[in-house]
């Protein structure tokens, strides 16, 4: 039977493309059509990731949520993959995937994207799903790494602020081989690193800018990180990290609309 993608026109869409091959390829203009036939696999990377706007926008945000499990629903495959995000964590500091998500208080983002989760735990019998923190790659769009790559408002970018990036270079291969131990909730993630971090060994910028009273801090970790690549909790260590943020500096065009 075929694979299918659905949201093969984001970020993370066009990585997969790019890694594997899908025989049907699906986004908002045409995904009334995935109902037509059965699947081997079906990965979706559909749900909207501008964070910002889902909380600025909710009942936009939900709507869309909605529309996308509406369609989902109407799949019939033999396993499914679900790209989620870290963000279902209100507090995303040493979380793994036996940590409990607790959804009292989670902004809108982070609760339409949990609710999708236990959709597709309640639908799918064979699935996995695969929570990804910040991402590095070729196409990135969005996040520190971009706007420091871009020169784009870094002025209020806190460089005390501790993220994790995800080299999306990996993505089709890591989620293959948790596929073959049969692992169904994935997270996906790399050592965290400072914004200051960031710049000096990613950018080579030294980067000293505090603004916020709370600089962001995330830590997802992973039961199932292992490998030459790896660290305690971590897939990819503060190593590898640098070395996709450098490669994607060296090698990524600027964005000229930018300027």
């Amino acid at each position: 039977m075929p694979h299918a993608l659905i949201g093969h026109t984001g970020f993370v869409g066009s990585t997969l493309k790019r890694q594997t091959r899908f025989e049907h390829l699906f986004n908002r203009s045409n995904i009334a059509d995935v109902a037509a036939q059965a699947y081997d696999t079906v990965v979706c990377s559909a749900a909207p990731a501008q964070k910002w706007i889902a909380n600025r926008e909710p009942e936009a945000d939900w709507k869309n949520v909605q529309a996308l499990i509406k369609a989902l629903d109407s799949i019939v495959c033999d396993h499914f993959v679900l790209i989620s995000t870290v963000d279902v964590f209100a507090n995303p500091t040493d979380v793994d995937e036996s940590t409990p998500v607790a959804t009292n208080g989670l902004h809108p983002y982070g609760l339409h994207r949990r609710r999708l989760e236990e959709f597709v735990e309640s639908r799918f019998r064979s699935r996995m799903i695969v929570r990804l923190p910040g991402l590095v790659g070729p196409g990135l769009r969005k996040n520190v790494i971009f706007d420091l790559h871009n020169n784009n408002n870094v002025h209020a970018i806190d460089s005390r602020g501790r993220f994790q990036f995800y080299p999306m270079v990996n993505l089709n291969a890591d989620i293959q081989a948790a596929r073959r131990e049969d692992i169904d909730l994935l997270h996906l993630t790399g050592a965290p690193l400072s914004v200051s971090e960031v710049a000096l060994q990613g950018f080579d910028l030294p980067f000293d800018n505090a603004i916020s009273d709370a600089p962001a801090s995330y830590n997802m970790l992973s039961r199932h990180a292992a490998g030459p690549g790896g660290s305690p909790g971590y897939q990819y260590d503060r190593r590898a990290v640098l070395t996709a943020i450098r490669a994607y500096h060296q090698t990524e065009p600027t964005d000229s609309g930018l300027a």
